[in-house]
């Protein structure tokens, strides 16, 4: 599959140029190298400049989504939360200095 994958384009006898005359296949496939060159640079320079940026950002995004959930609960259990009596009062003074 790979080699079919490949002969598919690059094997000037069975890519679709195949009907053109030799040198005009030569230059469609010089156009078509220089383009993918040229987009595969950009592409690599992208992510290099952009990409510290994005993951800045998503980090950003999920310290804000997780302090969102925090403050939105407002449920936060401690251990103390462990010692009430069911009327709100305090079962053991003495554990927090109390």
């Amino acid at each position: 599959m790979i080699r079919e994958t490949w002969d598919s384009v690059m094997n000037a006898e069975k890519n679709p140029l195949r009907n053109l005359p030799k040198i005009v296949q030569f230059q469609v496939m010089t156009y078509l190298s220089i383009m993918w060159s040229i987009l595969f640079s950009l592409w690599t320079g992208w992510m290099i400049l952009i990409g510290p940026s994005i993951l800045a950002h998503v980090l950003i995004l999920m310290g804000l989504f997780f302090t969102f959930k925090m403050f939105k609960d407002g449920n936060i259990v401690t251990h103390r939360d462990l010692y009430k009596d069911k009327d709100g009062g305090v079962r053991y003074d003495d554990i927090w200095g109390g």
